[in-house]
């Protein structure tokens, strides 16, 4: 009987505790992004619209930095209240893996921004024509086999992306020292800079992780003609294993250079908070995006607009949601 009233007292204690915190009229808050002016950004303006919204008075402040990688340190550090990162980002971070030396267990999820499925960030592997015809390539096979001079661009350094490019290579038996030894090059370059770089002819191979029918793709479609290159289903499966993405592909039709289906991998987004937030705090801003899931919607990216759900807020990722976040989804008949 002691323990029954124990739990019980402690049961009422956590939702006292809730209602005291939600009670309150403002909210200011920090949101460790990336760049200004991309999807992360928008995402971050949804959230501050959502939470304003819930909470009148309440504000979200969107801190730029180089991504995920830096975000969930941030995070687990105390330094800022929430992080965005990519599944891949939290995965690494939670396992321990390279870049990190050792593993951020006190991070939680809050909720999920995007899944894999949304194709926000769906590797591309796309070979400027004209050099694919000269060298007689149509597929990595080839390109390991007839080793080109080719010329390609990944991601910049510290980039979750170019950590999925660098590990597609490896796992197709592509070292991106290999492309050197063949008289090629590796460049690391962001998306526009790809673009660029392509354009301009000065890379042969974009190598990158980027929406579906992102503006970057259809700019270089039109100005040379591309091939998009299949990943093997046993690689795709890997690396989605490893980084916490999932295995996705480009149907044919997606794209009018494609020349079948394309297997592609897909990693979403989640933000994130560390464990130390109170339950109170958690339960509220996760009460928020669910409650305000259409001002989230109106306020954020156009893709946004077209994948969020409340399901999507309770999609899992490596690391498990925070206890607050639990009990608001748990109510809300999510999890």
């Amino acid at each position: 009987m002691k323990v029954i009233r124990l739990l019980a007292a402690t049961s009422l204690a956590l939702v006292t505790a809730i209602g005291a915190v939600e009670a309150q009229t403002k909210y200011n808050l920090t949101l460790s992004g990336a760049s200004p002016g991309g999807l992360w950004s928008k995402i971050g303006a949804g959230i501050d619209a959502a939470i304003a919204a819930a909470y009148p008075g309440s504000t979200v402040t969107y801190q730029t930095s180089s991504g995920g990688l830096a975000n969930v340190p941030l995070v687990s550090k105390g330094s800022v209240p929430m992080g965005l990162a990519t599944d891949g980002e939290l995965t690494v971070a939670w396992t321990g893996q390279a870049p990190f030396k050792s593993s951020m267990k006190n991070v939680r999820v809050l909720f999920r921004a995007y899944t894999p499925a949304a194709r926000f960030q769906a590797t591309h592997l796309i070979l400027n024509k004209d050099f694919a015809d000269k060298h007689g390539i149509a597929s990595l096979a080839d390109l390991k086999a007839k080793k080109p001079p080719v010329r390609m661009a990944i991601n910049r350094r510290g980039n979750m992306d170019s950590v999925v490019s660098r590990m597609v290579m490896e796992q197709v038996g592509i070292p991106l020292d290999d492309i050197k030894g063949w008289g090629g090059q590796v460049v690391n370059a962001a998306s526009k800079e790809i673009v660029s770089l392509m354009l301009d002819r000065r890379i042969d191979f974009a190598n990158y992780g980027i929406a579906y029918k992102h503006p970057t793709v259809r700019q270089i479609a039109k100005g040379v003609t591309p091939v998009l290159l299949d990943i093997p289903a046993s690689v795709v499966k890997s690396v989605a294993d490893k980084l916490g993405g999932e295995p996705c592909f480009f149907k044919k039709g997606d794209y009018a250079f494609a020349a079948g289906q394309i297997n592609s991998i897909c990693i979403g987004a989640i933000i994130v908070a560390n464990a130390n937030m109170p339950d109170a705090t958690a339960y509220a801003i996760t009460k928020a995006l669910h409650t305000q899931i259409e001002v989230f919607k109106s306020k954020s990216h156009r893709l946004i607009k077209k994948t969020a759900t409340p399901k999507t807020l309770a999609t899992p990722a490596i690391a498990p949601f925070h206890p607050g976040s639990i009990k608001y989804l748990k109510e809300a008949g999510l999890m």
